[in-house]
């Protein structure tokens, strides 16, 4: 059972699964053949040379929704209060001081017999009986041993909120991801509509020469018709270039809360990993998911000691000042002074099983916490592999697709230069441009691809937040609050109060896990009965369902 935790020596079995790094994917050349450098380069387009300068970069997003954005800033709130139960824990070593005052007046019409009995002077002064009294009273209620509950809440306050404060982390970086990508996914669809355009653009040029030829009797009909059907099937990949392009801005806008300028290249990113075995030490160390489990298995561990307390004694000191006396007319003199002080200890006797059953609620739900924890290991290693993977292959593919993109350039502009010639056919130039824009397409979808997949990495391994990321912005600190919940309603002399129920505290361990026996033999699937598969039935009046029985109104139903 403790070889769970070690889970640094768990994740060492693992690099086997992961691809090479992205830098070896380049052990074999991506070049292409040699005998092109005998020739002049083809002319690459370069849009961005065209474009208006960007206004923006991942910097400044990153900084804006890091301050505005709701989610992170409602989560923020979510961990004050749970900070909040440290002070409430706290508080339960805490002296309480309560000031009572009462007052109340009484007025009685004497009856024959009470008036008979009372002295003649008193008769003549008021025949009625009247009186007034006031009482004050100062108490100081101060625990001196809670049998324990006090320390047990306090740990798995704090317990808590270092769990709070990971999860915290954790959504921080979620929403990094989920913004990289944004930006990223913004950035390439604006590439990808340029693309789109310039391919209907050339393609309406290449009509009109289709036509020109033909007019000459140099092509048929049937090599206008080719180029209109491949200029319409651009048109479409133009709309919908469009549409995704504003799909993805839309994406910017709803974690940012403003829609996207003109966006700077992607930066690169900082503490990627060299190695997969690096990722997996990382993660090891850094990943929230894991330390907010382990913050949590120590809390439900602290509560353990809690459910025990409550059937331990307490002890508690009160002491009480007040005064007793008329209130009209009001004097010092006439006041009583009272003065007390109770020392109270509470034994408990029988609870009824209570106590034992909420020891045992306490351990079975720290035994869940515990397993949790080798849960979000497997997950975070799933997770680290899966990124790392991505990475590769994304950057494997971009290596492999600028080849590509050369070839595809050497490919179309030779076959157009043949199709001027009469050497190669109307078809042979669509399908090679059309090679060419989406070799384009996919070149910038895989360097997309490996920019988000570094991203996800480093969300998973526990290094991607905003202190990490950026320099010279401004950080939301977790500790002031927690430091505020702390020493709300503190008094000077709480530590001398709680070093008895420190002293009294013992840790639990996690209890054994019940495991399921092996099977006796190899395990199988149960048999079945073998059958034909089922028919088609057609729908007719004949095939129903079974009528429901309805009781009539006014009948109960069982």
């Amino acid at each position: 059972m403790p070889g769970f935790l070690r889970i640094s020596a768990l994740f060492a079995a693992l690099p086997g699964l992961a691809l090479w790094a992205p830098a070896a994917a380049q052990s074999r050349d991506q070049a292409l053949n040699p005998v092109h450098g005998r020739y002049p380069a083809p002319t690459a387009e370069n849009d961005d040379a065209i474009a208006l300068p960007p206004n923006e970069d991942l910097a400044s997003a990153i900084a804006e929704a890091y301050a505005s954005n709701p989610a992170l800033a409602a989560s923020r709130y979510d961990l004050r209060a749970t900070d909040d139960n440290i002070g409430i824990a706290l508080s339960r070593s805490r002296a309480t001081v309560q000031l009572q005052t009462a007052a109340g007046y009484d007025y009685t019409d004497p009856g024959v017999i009470t008036q008979a009995s009372r002295p003649l002077v008193d008769r003549l002064n008021n025949p009625n009986i009247e009186r007034n009294d006031v009482t004050t009273q100062l108490a100081v209620d101060q625990p001196l041993w809670t049998g324990g509950r006090a320390r047990a809440e306090t740990l798995a306050a704090r317990a808590d909120s270092a769990a709070g404060r990971e999860t915290l982390r954790g959504l921080e970086g979620d929403l990094l991801v989920d913004l990289i990508a944004a930006y990223a996914d913004v950035r390439r669809d604006t590439q990808a509509l340029r693309i789109r355009e310039r391919n209907v653009h050339v393609l309406n040029a290449t009509l009109d020469e289709v036509v020109a030829r033909r007019e000459a009797g140099e092509l048929t009909r049937t090599d206008i018709a080719q180029a209109e059907t491949q200029l319409k099937a651009a048109e479409v990949q133009r709309t919908a270039a469009e549409a995704q392009l504003e799909t993805s801005r839309s994406s910017f806008a709803s974690i940012v809360g403003r829609a996207p300028g003109r966006l700077a290249p992607e930066p690169q990113l900082p503490l990627l990993p060299a190695s997969v075995d690096e990722a997996f030490a990382t993660a090891v160390r850094a990943n929230p998911d894991l330390a907010a489990a382990m913050a949590n298995e120590r809390a439900s561990r602290a509560r353990i000691a809690g459910a025990r307390a409550e059937g331990s004694p307490t002890i508690s000191l009160r002491g009480t000042a007040g005064t007793n006396g008329p209130v009209s007319p009001l004097e010092g003199r006439d006041q009583d002074l009272n003065l007390g002080a109770r020392v109270t200890l509470t034994l408990p006797l029988v609870n009824g099983g209570r106590v034992q059953a909420l020891v045992a609620q306490a351990k079975n739900r720290n035994t869940a916490d515990w397993l949790r924890i080798e849960a979000t290991r497997r997950q975070v290693r799933d997770a680290v592999l899966g990124a790392w993977n991505a990475w590769a292959s994304a950057g494997r593919n971009s290596a492999a697709q600028e080849v590509q993109l050369q070839a595809a350039r050497i490919y179309y502009e030779g076959t157009f230069e043949e199709y001027r010639e009469g050497l190669r056919s109307t078809f042979d130039v669509l399908f090679a441009q059309n090679q060419l824009r989406e070799t384009e397409v996919a070149l910038i979808s895989s360097r997309r691809d490996a920019y988000v997949a570094q991203a996800a990495l480093l969300r998973r391994i526990g290094q991607l937040d905003v202190a990490r990321l950026l320099t010279g912005t401004s950080l939301y600190d977790p500790a002031a609050y927690t430091r505020k919940a702390e020493m709300r309603g503190a008094l000077p002399w709480d530590p001398a109060f709680r070093v008895f129920d420190d002293v009294s505290h013992t840790s639990d361990s996690p209890q054994a896990t019940e495991r399921i026996a092996p099977p006796f033999a190899a395990p199988r699937v149960a048999p079945t009965s073998p059958r034909a598969g089922p028919g088609i039935v057609p729908a007719s009046n004949d095939v129903a369902l079974p009528r429901v029985s309805v009781p009539s109104r006014g009948e109960s139903r069982p």
